[in-house]
């Protein structure tokens, strides 16, 4: 979303750096204000609930931001969420404070993360309005196509959803149980609409997935 001088400006900021599957990136209930620029790889957004569940909130990759509210509203309390590389993650990283002279002296920068930041919001109401006006099977469908959208593949018609993402963390994406999501990946499989691998989802026919999901 941002122009060629923004960006080139946004990649040269901070430092480098790399985590391991598994690693935690940002900590939920941590003071810190470190903004990170995701470069490659995926992160999940999850959040502990107090009777100790961990909730995935969202599925972020190459080009998103990751702590920039923290560092926006300082002094506005702990970390709310957290992030955890799924797999291999590269990132710029950067304190509060350089992030916010970026955004000063950039002025064209601020408007596109207030954007991005809409987009998130619309993003999260859909899903909202899915879990209420949809079943399982349908909002397992939807959801598998904004994730497709997101992968941009080259061939767009079949698409190899490779996120490393378990059951129960599909199930918490769509606020359904494991049980439920099984039964929904049986259901589109069976329409031919899907193949499934350890971990990994095929769409096998996009615009019948997005017929099927509307």
């Amino acid at each position: 979303m941002l122009d060629p001088d923004d960006r080139t400006i946004l990649m040269g900021a901070g430092r480098l750096r790399r985590y391991r599957r598994g690693a935690p990136i940002i900590s939920q209930g941590d003071h810190s204000d470190t903004v990170f620029v995701v470069l490659s790889g995926r992160v999940k957004v999850t959040v502990n609930t107090a009777d100790g569940r961990e909730i995935l909130l969202a599925v972020d990759g190459p080009g998103e931001l990751l702590g920039e509210f923290e560092a926006i509203d300082r002094g506005g309390g702990p970390r709310t969420a957290g992030n955890v590389a799924l797999e291999p993650v590269e990132c710029r990283a950067m304190t509060g404070q350089e992030f916010r002279g970026l955004l000063d002296s950039s002025p064209s920068i601020p408007l596109v993360i207030l954007r991005w930041a809409v987009r998130r919001l619309q993003a999260a109401d859909r899903r909202r309005v899915d879990a209420a006006s949809f079943d399982t099977t349908h909002r397992l469908a939807r959801l598998l196509l904004e994730l497709a959208d997101n992968l941009g593949q080259a061939d767009p018609s079949q698409v190899d959803i490779d996120i490393p993402l378990t059951q129960e963390e599909l199930a918490s994406l769509i606020a359904a149980s494991r049980d439920a999501v099984v039964r929904a990946l049986t259901s589109l499989r069976s329409r031919h609409l899907i193949a499934t691998a350890r971990r990994r989802i095929t769409i096998l026919d996009v615009n019948a997935l997005r017929q099927y999901g509307e």
